[in-house]
C-alpha cells in the first residue's frame, strides 16, 4: 500500500508486529489464560528467535522498527518480550524498551481462572442458575463464561486492537518513517483483534491459532482496519 498523502505531506506506513509469547509450562487440562508461569528455555530460545525473524523481515521490507515493545502484564507475554528486546539491541545496535500494558492480557475466565476445565465444568453445572455450558465454549469466539469478571474472547480481541490502534496512534501522523511496532500477548487476543479489525474473516478465527513466538505482521490502513501483510496463521490440530 503506498503511503498516505495529504496537507501535511507524506505519512510512512504504520505496521504492528502481532507475536505470540513463547512456550511455557501449561499444567494439563487447564486453560491457559492468567496463569502465573514463565517461559521454559525452549520458550526463551523461541523469544530470540522472534527477534532474528523480526530484525530479516524489517531489513527485507524497509521497515524501522520502534523502540518501543508493548507487552501482555502476564509472565510468559512480558519475559518473551524482554528477551526479543534484548536481541534487537545486540542485532540492530539499539535500545529497545517494554511496556507492559493491561489491556494486552489473555482472555479472562473471570473468577473460573486457573481452574482446570473438568473444575469449570463441574463448578458451573452444580450452579442452579445456569445452563450446562454449550460444546466448545472454550473456543466460541462470542461466548463469555456466565461468572463474574469473565470476557468472551471477542471482548479481548476488541480490548486488545483498541491498545493496538492507541499506541500506533501516539506515533506522530507527520512522521514520514515506515514503522514496525511489535506487540508480545497471546493467541486468543491477538486472532479475535485481527477479527475486530478486519485482517482476519470471524469465520476461520476458531479453525487457527499461532505457533510459539510466531510473528503475524498486519498494516493499519487508512480506513482504520488492518491488513495481513506477511505470516501465516496456523491450522489447529483438531486429531
Amino acid at each position: 500500500m503506498p503511503p498516505e498523502t495529504g496537507p501535511e505531506g507524506t505519512r510512512g506506513r504504520r505496521i504492528a508486529a502481532l507475536i505470540r509469547h513463547g512456550e511455557f509450562p501449561r499444567p494439563d487440562q487447564m486453560a491457559s489464560a492468567h496463569l502465573l508461569l514463565p517461559l521454559t528455555e525452549t520458550g526463551r530460545e523461541q523469544a530470540r528467535q522472534a527477534a532474528q525473524t523480526v530484525h530479516e523481515w524489517a531489513d527485507r521490507s524497509g521497515l524501522e522498527i520502534d523502540p518501543l515493545i508493548e507487552a501482555s502484564q502476564l509472565l510468559r507475554a512480558s519475559e518473551t518480550a524482554r528477551i526479543i528486546a534484548s536481541e534487537l539491541g545486540r542485532l540492530r545496535g539499539a535500545s529497545f524498551d517494554v511496556e507492559d500494558r493491561d489491556e494486552m492480557l489473555e482472555r479472562s475466565l473471570g473468577s473460573c481462572a486457573n481452574l482446570r476445565l473438568d473444575e469449570i465444568s463441574r463448578l458451573l453445572a452444580a450452579d442452579p442458575r445456569l445452563s450446562p455450558l454449550p460444546e466448545g465454549w472454550r473456543r466460541t469466539p462470542d461466548f463469555r463464561l456466565p461468572v463474574p469478571g469473565a470476557e468472551s474472547l471477542m471482548q479481548a480481541g476488541a480490548r486488545t486492537a483498541a491498545r493496538i490502534d492507541a499506541s500506533l496512534d501516539t506515533i506522530p501522523a507527520d512522521d514520514t518513517r515506515d514503522i514496525l511496532r511489535l506487540f508480545v500477548a497471546h493467541s486468543g487476543c491477538l486472532r479475535h483483534a485481527a477479527v475486530v479489525k478486519q485482517a482476519l474473516e470471524a469465520d476461520l478465527v476458531s479453525g487457527i491459532t499461532m505457533d510459539f513466538a510466531q510473528s503475524i505482521f498486519v498494516e493499519r490502513l487508512s480506513d482504520g482496519s488492518w491488513k495481513r501483510i506477511e505470516g501465516e496463521w496456523k491450522k489447529r490440530d483438531t486429531s
